[in-house]
């Protein structure tokens, strides 16, 4: 062997390595980023094994095996890494193609038939990724069929297939880093095998098409009697022994250099909905679930559209269609708020209250961002420290603090109403607030539970009840006549005690959040039944986990309100009493009843179980006003 040849297979072998080195940064801009540079950690070593075991075996077989590595190295899902390759493959897969397409042309041959099977397959793959971003049929479907395996591999092949639509649709391989690296590899890749080709005295062609255009095959088996063995083993083993030995020895030297500092952990956006957007494994899988079952729209769209700029840590429980999350952002923890639909247009009305009241007697949460996209909306508010929900105060705390606390709001609930009071609501006003939060809920309650239940009769607690009771609420001659007072003013509207915090940091030791204030008919006594729909039935305890079924003709409700509620629920009635009328408390008390009757239709889309639960709550409190009437 001559030093001209030595020097060439040399620079062959050097090119080959920076080739692969390019590739492993290239590959890193796949994934979400952590810091300024691109993490490369684990990357190098999953491709100088991939590439090995792809030298001595067919069928690619190192692919599977370096995402495998890699995504040890790297404590990710192996699902996003296969992703990761997919996407980086098929960027290849169009250079080749604009390699043989270029060269077929100035040969004036036909095109081999494995570029002919390259590119059905880039098609194919392009096809899927914007079917699966937009249809969310093909991807119930997906998840049916992936139903045959375990919940584990379920969500890994849904993470699988929707990172790779994500990554080949998003926009990544078209980014200037990624675009740059890909010439610059590619670049290199051709140098070296011009290299070779100069060493062993073919054309490059051959070595091209021989390590390129026969993807079942090792690449030491390829085109074997146009291309030397010993050679071709030194020249492609040689760089990846290379590579695995220096990764070797710089992982032995990490052990004795200290720790890099701690970055941010808030990631630029990433190409895809990636499982480092949620603090808990479970939150992202979650996404995964309702993406791909066409379930929990608000938890879908929040993964979609919500979490470009923060750190889901989780959700909290609520009894509307909006989505609310404590997320992290690069420099505090946020309470978002997410809706989609009309309830995004709702929330767009709650976010623009709390503005509007920001400087009024009411202390109100404020609204620190908020965000408009196409069929969804959300709005920020910041998390105090310190703070404890009203709820977890009146149990936690002696009953007299309590009742001043309650009495402070009540207070200042009185001046929001008096600040903001409006003329009389005319009679055609009230009919619609009837009809349309009464009337049309009680119809639709009533068909839901005799669909559940199977029966107009039927038993809560063991006390006998019948639909025919509800009757009474789809008409309109019964409901006129419950509404008397006709005052109106602007209103708070979800006053429940679930929206209340305490908070050292307020003067008034408290302030309140998630208002409703679009309610048709926008009487004062609707924020007083509202606190009484709270402490009547406790309804933040049955919110958090009433569950009911119909067993044997009845429903069994776990009602179980503490001593601490039964008090304030007094002071709350006598404070009504003094301030207006014994005839005001009835009103209030109907108020709840509609307030009800607005809130179950929630709870039966979430499931049968709280639907049942929530109808035979609103039975009780029918039951107990139309006794009170009599």
């Amino acid at each position: 062997m001559t030093d001209s040849a030595i020097m060439w297979l040399g620079l062959a072998a050097i090119l080959l390595l920076t080739a692969h080195m390019i590739r492993a940064f290239r590959w890193s801009l796949l994934y979400p980023r952590g810091g300024e540079a691109p993490d490369q950690r684990g990357l190098l070593v999953g491709l100088g094994v991939g590439y090995a075991l792809n030298a001595i075996l067919p069928l690619r077989i190192g692919e599977v095996v370096r995402g495998v590595v890699t995504s040890r190295a790297r404590s990710s899902r192996f699902s996003e890494t296969a992703a990761t390759i997919v996407a980086e493959r098929f960027c290849d897969i169009l250079i080749v193609a604009v390699y043989v397409v270029a060269g077929t042309a100035a040969a004036r041959s036909g095109v081999p038939k494995v570029m002919v099977a390259f590119a059905a397959a880039v098609v194919l793959a392009a096809i899927l990724a914007i079917a699966l971003r937009h249809s969310a049929r093909l991807r119930r479907l997906l998840w049916t069929g992936a139903g045959i395996f375990n919940g584990r591999i379920r969500l890994g092949v849904a993470n699988f297939v929707w990172s790779s639509a994500e990554i080949l649709v998003g926009g990544t391989l078209v980014r200037w880093q990624f675009t740059t690296a890909t010439m610059a590899m590619w670049a290199t890749y051709i140098a070296s095998y011009q290299a070779f080709a100069r060493y062993i005295g073919v054309p490059v062609g051959k070595v091209a098409d021989a390590l390129l255009l026969q993807p079942l095959s090792s690449f030491l088996a390829a085109d074997s009697s146009a291309l030397p063995q010993t050679q071709l083993q030194l020249y492609v083993l040689g760089p990846v022994a290379a590579l695995l030995t220096g990764q070797l020895l710089q992982g032995s030297l990490r052990k004795f250099a200290p720790r890099p500092p701690r970055l941010s952990m808030i990631q630029p956006r990433s190409h895809f909905a990636s499982s480092t957007r949620y603090r808990s494994l479970s939150g992202y899988n979650d996404f995964l679930d309702s993406l791909f079952s066409d379930c929990r729209a608000a938890v879908r769209g929040f993964g979609m559209a919500a979490v470009e700029d923060c750190i889901v840590h989780h959700y909290y429980r609520g009894g509307s269609d909006a989505l609310t999350a404590l997320v992290e952002t690069d420099d505090r923890l946020l309470i978002r708020k997410f809706a989609m639909g009309s309830a995004a247009l709702k929330l767009r009305q709650q976010a623009d209250w709390l503005e509007r009241h920001s400087i009024c007697g009411m202390p109100v949460v404020p609204v620190v961002g908020r965000s408009n996209a196409p069929g969804s909306f959300s709005y920020d508010m910041p998390l105090y420290g310190q703070t404890s929900e009203f709820h977890e105060a009146i149990h936690s705390r002696p009953l007299r603090e309590g009742n001043r606390t309650l009495l402070k709001i009540i207070n200042c609930m009185d001046e929001l109403h008096a600040a903001s009071e409006s003329r009389d609501a005319a009679s055609e006003q009230v009919d619609g607030y009837l009809h349309e939060k009464a009337m049309r809920n009680a119809e639709c309650i009533v068909q839901f539970a005799r669909s559940a239940m199977g029966t107009d009769s039927y038993r809560i607690n063991g006390e006998e009840y019948d639909l025919k009771e509800w009757d009474a609420l789809r008409d309109l001659g019964w409901l006129r006549p419950q509404v008397r007072a006709r005052r109106q003013a602007g209103v708070h509207g979800d006053l429940t005690i679930e929206n209340i915090v305490i908070s050292p940091q307020h003067d008034e030791g408290f302030y309140v959040i998630d208002p409703n204030p679009e309610n048709v008919f926008d009487t004062p006594l609707i924020d007083w039944a509202k606190m009484m729909q709270s402490l009547h039935l406790d309804y933040e305890g049955l919110n958090k986990s009433a569950s009911s079924s119909f067993v044997d003709g009845g429903i069994t409700l776990p009602i179980m309100r503490s001593e601490a509620y039964a008090s304030l629920h007094k002071l709350l009635e006598s404070e009504i009493v003094s301030r207006f009328s014994a005839d005001t408390l009835r009103e209030v008390y109907f108020h709840e009843l509609v307030n009800y009757l607005r809130l179950t239709p929630y709870k039966m889309r979430q499931s049968t179980q709280r639907g049942l639960a929530f109808f035979g709550c609103t039975s009780l409190l029918l039951r107990k006003y139309r006794t009170a009437l009599a």
